[in-house]
């Protein structure tokens, strides 16, 4: 099925997935999309699609898509479809920022420690 890609500055791009394409196949077709559209206009360029994924989602329907296991007809999902690219923070639950935080804040203390000592 093709289905159409809205990203945050309102542009769009087509991609094609299998009917029983998964939402993990889905971004990679867009990874591969976009790297080769970036490439042509700007030259070689990387783009750190951890951090993409880590701060955006593909929204379907006002539905997120986070589960990289989840079938897309299962969204009931359509040829020329849109899908929208959504900015998406994960929660505190995950726990994916506490950590960074963390380990900054003792950090900063091990270094005022060791400054003391002397």
């Amino acid at each position: 099925m093709k289905v159409t890609i809205l990203k945050i500055d309102i542009t769009t791009f087509d991609v094609a997935v299998l009917n029983t394409a998964t939402v993990r196949d889905l971004k990679a077709v867009v990874q591969k999309k976009v790297d080769s559209m970036e490439e042509s206009q700007l030259g070689h360029r990387h783009i750190s699609w951890r951090h993409v994924w880590g701060n955006f989602c593909l929204t379907y329907n006002h539905e997120k898509l986070l589960k990289d296991d989840a079938i897309l007809r299962d969204f009931s999902m359509n040829t020329n479809d849109q899908i929208l690219f959504t900015r998406h923070l994960p929660s505190r639950e995950a726990g994916r920022h506490s950590r960074a935080k963390k380990r900054r804040f003792f950090h900063g203390l091990r270094k005022n420690v060791n400054t003391e000592k002397y």
